[in-house]
């Protein structure tokens, strides 16, 4: 066990350039997955889905991709969309919790991968997508992190500058006490506590993120940004949830 937490799974794999895909549709909070930046069909380079499908970029009633990651996928529902192969990160680090860096790919976070990688094609799905529609990163604000190009420079595996996950809240609780909240503490108030949305206790991607755009939070003050979070940035209300300051 290394004292570190292990690292952001909305990441990077490889050293390779990626290309930046233009969205060219609406975004618009809580209004479902065809109405917001992860449905594929609304980039103006995207190979469009022949039946006009938005669910089929990551999943399929039939023939889904088996586990290609040597059993580190532990949720797989249905999915279509290629699966990332890289599995060793350079982490966001603190001295104050052991984690095993085993758990940073847990539940949805290795999905998440399979775009946000920033070297597998977003249009990718049944095999098919043009390979040069990838996210790219910016350096800062990025939809691909940890590319070679990021703030740190520091190569494609870098994601030490990146809010941790894959480590179990219950130890980060430990260590920092009443710095931060108890796991029954709710998102914006509503019914979804921070346990609700853990993975077998694991901070993942989906801790933070609604993939589908159905349970994420308006941000009161500008409603047209949509990072599809479970709570409001107003205030840093979001921040506040677990982080008590």
């Amino acid at each position: 066990m290394k004292k570190v937490l292990a690292a952001v799974g909305i990441a990077s794999l490889m050293a390779t350039s990626a290309f930046a895909v233009t969205f060219t549709g609406t975004n618009v909070v809580k209004a479902g997955v065809v109405a917001s930046k992860h449905n594929m069909n609304l980039y103006s380079e995207t190979t469009k889905d022949t039946q006009g499908r938005v669910c089929a970029f990551c999943h399929t009633p039939h023939h889904a991709l088996a586990d290609t990651t040597g059993g580190l996928a532990t949720y797989l529902p249905l999915w279509s969309h290629k699966l990332t192969t890289q599995t060793t990160y350079t982490p966001y680090f603190t001295p104050t919790v052991n984690v095993d860096l085993a758990n940073e790919l847990q539940g949805p976070t290795i999905l998440c991968m399979s775009c946000h990688d920033g070297a597998i094609a977003i249009d990718e799905h049944y095999g098919n997508g043009l390979a040069a529609n990838k996210l790219a990163d910016d350096g800062f604000n990025g939809t691909a992190i940890g590319l070679a190009n990021d703030v740190n420079n520091a190569g494609a595996t870098n994601l030490s500058n990146d809010h941790p996950i894959g480590f179990l809240y219950s130890d980060a609780k430990a260590a920092h006490g009443t710095d931060l909240n108890a796991d029954t503490t709710t998102f914006n108030g509503g019914t979804k506590t921070i346990a609700d949305q853990l993975t077998a206790g694991i901070m993942t991607c989906a801790t933070c993120h609604d993939v589908h755009n159905k349970d994420n939070a308006v941000n009161t003050a500008n409603a047209n940004v949509n990072y599809f979070l479970l709570g409001d940035q107003n205030g840093s209300a979001f921040c506040l949830t677990c982080h008590n300051k």
